[in-house]
């Protein structure tokens, strides 16, 4: 960690908060501030307030604001209502996925692209590749602080910091709200398999929202939570992390994400390949599994099968909630589909797993 990493307008406060800090692709972000399982058990018990203000956002306006998104996403929004968000992967001509967002859409001619903070540039610049005339696109991310409460007791603490109102948001809806002089953005999305919200403020209210959060939480025992228990939190519910589990050289496909692929619409970048894809068969698949022993499951660890391998883990960690290792990764397609049991090599000795369905929680 270095001065020449950014910091979110929450720094300050992480530190007087005793934070553990942690450098996530450049960004100083805390990693805990009491215990990563103390923190996720909060999250599924109770709730837990996250700063990720490290995520990128990117608004697409203009005439041709729905084609070009139509053009460079997978996922189809030509019949998304108005102030509603999908996930969806950009992906490559090659079907490789450049990143996997969350895009909504205040109506036809407006779009914000929440990225992943490793691929904004890069997200960026490709989209304006295929930039015409009658589209402006604005990366905001200097300019935006995102904030996400998550858990169980997340509704009534946003009734009491942003209003009834909220609380009628389903699942990925989004609305616009002013609380004093605080313009806010408030979705109900998250990243933890919780129901939650996630609040985009102006820079300048950031500091006083968190605040305003935490007092109306205190009695609903709401407290900060930081990367690590994102991580753990995710992962049990068989969320994807960029970079770890999907990237430009795998596809959606094989990242058991073909659902938000939509071969019905019209051209867009990537469908050719991902049509062979199909066609031909996939050669690897990501699977969830749960080991049957103890060890604990990480990055890179080779996943065998009667001392072969047949695959590698992209995501693991030990569950806080199930208390036994967990973790996803890409075997051969033929060790996926007969879900046979198989082995995790962690410090050269084999421990056994068992391929199961994600999520692992619900």
């Amino acid at each position: 960690m270095t001065d020449s990493n950014k910091k979110t307008q929450l720094y300050d406060v992480h530190l007087d908060l005793n934070a553990k800090f942690v450098d996530y692709h450049g960004f100083l972000m805390p990693l805990q501030y009491s215990s990563i399982i103390s923190e996720h058990k909060c999250v599924r018990n109770n709730a837990g307030l996250f700063d990720i203000s490290h995520m990128g956002e990117i608004v697409i306006e203009g005439k041709g604001a729905t084609e070009l998104v139509q053009k460079i996403i997978t996922n189809d929004v030509s019949n998304l209502p108005d102030y509603k968000a999908a996930y969806t992967p950009i992906c490559d001509e090659e079907g490789g996925i450049i990143d996997d967002i969350v895009i909504f859409k205040y109506n036809p001619e407006k779009y914000m692209l929440v990225v992943n903070c490793a691929n904004t540039k890069k997200d960026n610049k490709w989209i304006n590749i295929f930039k015409t005339d009658n589209v402006n696109i604005n990366d905001l991310s200097d300019q935006i602080s995102l904030l996400a409460v998550q858990g169980p007791k997340s509704e009534d603490i946003m009734r009491l910091v942003c209003g009834e109102e909220c609380t009628f948001l389903s699942r990925f809806q989004f609305m616009e709200v002013t609380v004093g002089e605080m313009q806010l953005t408030v979705s109900r999305t998250g990243y933890t398999g919780e129901d939650g919200f996630e609040i985009f403020v102006g820079n300048s209210h950031c500091v006083d929202l968190w605040n305003i959060l935490l007092e109306k939480g205190k009695d609903m025992y709401l407290k900060p939570a930081g990367l690590g228990a994102r991580d753990t939190l995710r992962l049990e519910a068989g969320y994807l992390l960029y970079g770890n589990d999907i990237d430009e050289f795998i596809t959606p496909l094989e990242a058991g994400i073909g659902w938000t692929v939509k071969f019905n619409k019209a051209d867009f970048i990537g469908k050719d390949s991902l049509l062979r894809l199909k066609k031909y068969g996939l050669k690897r698949m990501l699977v969830a599994f749960k080991m049957l022993d103890k060890g604990i499951p990480r990055t890179d660890n080779e996943i065998t099968h009667h001392d072969n391998v047949v695959g590698k883990v992209t995501s693991g960690t030990f569950s806080p909630s199930l208390e036994i290792g967990i973790g996803i990764g890409y075997v051969l397609k033929r060790f996926a589909e007969s879900k046979d049991q198989i082995n995790i090599k962690i410090r050269d000795t084999d421990y056994p797993a068992q391929i199961v369905d994600a999520p692992f929680i619900t």
